[in-house]
């Protein structure tokens, strides 16, 4: 197993940051790591990942809306042989700390035979990845 977690405290409402990260299009305004996602973000509807894990390049992947709870929770994930290679759910969560500030935390746990392997091989890219998301999402939410 494996997990992947960047959090931040963000002085909005989990609305308006959930309207952020619900917005597709705005995506390659604000944020770093994955500049486009195209889905319509119904559970069990694809999800295309286009992920800049190392330097310019795009990667591009494909996964599934597993949750979609207004105002709190989006997340989307993959599984790879039927769970047992790799099984992976990456969710944004987003939490009232009050009536102005949220907690925002970007986790991707993964399971299976192969995530020692992904983890070994993208850790780390991830791990900058989701660090920026969060502190590319916290600038956009705040200067709205």
């Amino acid at each position: 197993m494996g997990t992947v977690r960047a959090e931040i405290e963000i002085d909005a409402p989990a609305e308006r940051i959930f309207d952020i990260l619900t917005n597709l299009k705005s995506y390659p305004e604000w944020n770093p790591f994955t500049p486009r996602v195209e889905s319509t973000l119904r559970p069990g509807d694809p999800v295309h990942l286009f992920v800049r894990l190392r330097g310019e390049r795009l990667s591009h992947r494909v996964e599934y809306v597993t949750r979609n709870e207004r105002p709190s929770r989006l997340c989307w994930g993959t599984t790879i042989g039927a769970g047992f290679l790799l099984c992976a759910e990456r969710c944004q969560t987003l939490t009232r700390l009050d009536e102005r500030r949220t907690r925002f935390v970007n986790e991707d746990v993964l399971r299976g035979w192969l995530a020692p392997l992904v983890m070994r091989a993208f850790g780390r890219d991830m791990q900058r990845g989701f660090e920026s998301v969060a502190t590319a999402l916290k600038k956009r939410a705040e200067s709205s």
